[in-house]
């Protein structure tokens, strides 16, 4: 009948009885006991008689019943010696072994987890765990290392979710410092900045001297754009290792984003002082020609990115900088070369389009065209090089299809203000008015202080006929540029159109002033 759970029920009341009728020797006692196994009985009892008979047989029975009390831990320990030594193969044997002894043994499950984690059996390992887990629910490294199994499959959810749950739990120090690290990481892949700050700034309160984790908290808020925040712990990673050179350029590229003179003059001294520490950094040379290329010194700026080209003749970044230099030095053809040269060696959606301007830059806008194209086949993701194509059709008049890219355009970059301003004219072209209304109205919420936008909402009032509302939009976009002859001209149209004929003509004054100085200048 194969009952042996009520087999050994009985034979066990058989042996606590152990009166009336049946009578059992110690020995027999002791082998039911361990039969049983109550182990912990079976010895007690032939203790007693090893004592008084301290014969072979006696001490033979004693030691295996010692040995079997004893055989899962013994399993157990064979699993951290052959797991040490790398033979996982053996040790998952072992722990089979264990778990067949006493199948309720958690610690033989994670091991099992473990060593199938390190075996790259992975799905197979979040099986064991899980078993582990419903056993004893408080198992934080039974749910750390599934965490951990989640993130090789890249189920970054379910990862999220048993990382969570460690934290919760009465995890050691070592055990939570990694889970925010590990999850931190994770994060940051999701381009989830915020979290992945919060866990970085927890890991690094926990391991104050880790200068990784500073580096990565810092990397966070300049993600974030918390660019100060961001200045702190870059400066806190060069305090616990001062020759840390990704400190010193994240800083130095963090003071680039504060947008005035002090700080870009403090970024440069950081990329000046990685530099010092080591000549040949290639990353340093080229933020520090970028650094000189925004202070407007072309010329050292140029010198540095072809130090940076010299020191390693594969750097595309070095020679993207030089032809942004280049393009701005007005020398078109050299700009040209440097970016072909980077296409060559890494052809990346960003150079394509870079390459696309400088050809609009020669009045190349066909082949500019084409390489904007490329640039999306490459990247259909890439913003950039659908503004880019969008204002060549604008350029061209083609506004359908210029409105089209534009939405392209907003689709991966929400925030690309002139590409919205430029939908909304190109739909204005197109009487979608309600668009290029919406349009208007989020540009200049975003952008309160750009004359363009009130200029270009005006003759959008215009085609309207709301010449009133044209009126005090072309007198804000005067107020924030005063000397526009293009605003005085369109204001002088507008108010002539509501009867204010003096104003007009005193626009049209100032019109053609403006005008006669700018051609003298």
């Amino acid at each position: 009948m194969r009952c042996y759970d009520l087999a050994k029920f009985t034979i066990y009341q058989v042996a606590e009885l152990n009166k009336g009728l049946i009578e059992l020797s110690p020995i027999q006692q002791a082998l039911i006991y361990s039969f049983c196994e109550n182990h912990d009985k079976a010895i007690q009892v032939l203790d007693g008689i090893t004592l008084n008979k301290p014969d072979v047989p006696m001490c033979t029975l004693l030691a295996k019943a010692q040995m079997k009390a004893k055989r899962n831990k013994a399993y157990l320990s064979r699993v951290a010696y052959y797991g040490l030594k790398g033979r996982y193969s053996k040790a998952i044997l072992s722990c089979n072994e264990a778990i067949k002894i006493y199948p309720q043994s958690v610690r033989a499950y994670v091991y099992r987890g473990v060593l199938k984690y390190y075996s790259r059996n992975y799905k197979l390992a979040i099986t064991d765990l899980t078993t582990a887990i419903n056993m004893d629910k408080n198992s934080y490294i039974a749910f750390y290392n599934r965490a951990l199994c989640y993130t090789k499959i890249n189920e970054l959810q379910m990862a999220l979710t048993d990382y969570g749950i460690v934290l919760l739990l009465n995890a050691g120090e070592t055990v939570t410092l990694n889970t925010f690290i590990n999850r931190g990481l994770i994060y940051a892949e999701l381009e989830q900045f915020n979290f992945a700050l919060e866990d970085f700034k927890q890991a690094a309160l926990i391991s104050k001297t880790n200068v990784s984790l500073c580096q990565a908290t810092a990397v966070c808020y300049h993600r974030n754009k918390e660019f100060e925040e961001a200045v702190n712990f870059f400066t806190w990673a060069v305090k616990i290792d001062p020759r840390f050179l990704d400190a010193y350029i994240g800083r130095g590229n963090s003071y680039m984003e504060y947008g005035h003179d002090e700080a870009t003059k403090q970024a440069q001294k950081d990329f000046l002082k990685a530099l010092h520490f080591n000549p040949v950094y290639t990353k340093a040379r080229i933020c520090l020609g970028y650094n000189l290329q925004a202070q407007g010194k072309f010329q050292k700026a140029w010198n540095h990115f072809t130090i940076a080209m010299e020191v390693d003749p594969k750097s595309y970044l070095a020679y993207e900088g030089r032809a942004v230099v280049c393009l701005q030095m007005g020398d078109n053809f050299a700009a040209f070369q440097d970016i072909n040269a980077a296409i060559k060696i890494n052809a990346t959606a960003e150079f394509l389009t870079n390459r696309g301007v400088i050809h609009e830059f020669m009045g190349q806008q066909q082949n500019a065209m084409r390489d904007y194209q490329e640039a999306i086949s490459l990247n259909p993701t890439y913003s950039l090089a659908y503004f880019n194509a969008g204002n060549i059709y604008f350029h061209h008049r083609q506004f359908s299809q210029a409105s089209d890219y534009f939405s392209k355009a907003l689709k991966f970059d929400p925030e690309n203000e002139c590409a919205t301003m430029n939908r909304a004219i190109a739909n204005t072209v197109l009487k979608r008015y309600e668009e290029a209304k919406e349009d208007f109205a989020y540009v200049v919420e975003s952008c309160p202080l750009w004359a363009a936008v009130y200029f270009n909402r005006a003759y959008f009032y215009c085609c309207l006929k709301q010449y009133e509302l044209a009126e005090e939009d072309l007198s804000k976009a005067l107020s924030l540029k005063p000397n526009d002859a293009l605003i005085y001209n369109l204001r002088a149209e507008v108010r002539g159109k509501i009867g204010l004929i003096e104003e007009a003509m005193a626009d049209y004054n100032k019109a053609l002033d403006l005008q006669e100085h700018a051609s003298v200048v």
